[in-house]
């Protein structure tokens, strides 16, 4: 008979997570592992399998967390447009914060894309989500009058996606209050590249 598990499952996610977050997944040794979960080696590989199985968990599970708040917080916001700014901003409200570590995904897509299909995978599974989100937000927004709508709205969601990116990039790079600056930077771009404008009221 199999004895029973010392440890909750999410717990040992968590930290296994933190752990890969921070040192990065080569970095990170099967005893670092151990020391961040306080989970023996064999119980490890025997609840999750390889060092790179129990990697891969942890990232489908980050993946799917961040789906379902960024979702989440759509179906809430009252308005399409500012949603969309907030979450370009990582202002949302419905995600894991952005650490200084930067965005799990992405550094995990950076390091590792190329050289493994289960990375890529998740990688393209979950920006093509993103992207969806962003689609139809974008609709939404353009119905309610607040989005142009003479701008295919893909064109727009990538244009989001790209400015999301590229603040996730400050947020890790150890630039201090740049990162300040730059949302303010992007938000304003974007509303002056897509928000719809109300043309003015003709002088009597």
């Amino acid at each position: 008979m199999a004895r029973p598990r010392k440890f909750v499952e999410r717990d040992v996610l968590l930290a296994a997570r933190t752990q890969f977050w921070h040192r990065g997944y080569e970095s990170t040794s099967l005893t670092d592992l151990c020391e961040a979960t306080g989970v023996a080696s064999q119980s490890l590989y025997g609840a999750f399998g390889s060092k790179h199985d129990l990697f891969v968990r942890t990232l489908d599970d980050y993946c799917t967390e961040q789906i379902a708040g960024l979702d989440a917080g759509r179906r809430a916001a009252g308005s399409p447009w500012q949603w969309l700014l907030a979450a370009v901003t990582f202002d949302d409200g419905g995600r894991i914060g952005l650490s200084s570590d930067g965005c799990y995904l992405s550094g995990s897509t950076a390091a590792l894309c190329r050289i493994d299909d289960d990375v890529q995978l998740a990688s393209q599974k979950t920006y093509e989500r993103i992207l969806d989100l962003f689609t139809e937000t974008v609709v939404d927004g353009q119905a309610a009058g607040e989005i142009r709508d003479d701008v295919e709205a893909r064109q727009i969601a990538y244009a989001l996606l790209a400015a999301m990116q590229g603040l996730e990039f400050i947020r890790k790079s150890g630039l201090g209050d740049a990162f300040d600056t730059a949302k303010t930077s992007v938000t304003d771009g974007l509303e002056l590249a897509y928000a719809a404008r109300v043309a003015p009221a003709a002088a009597d």
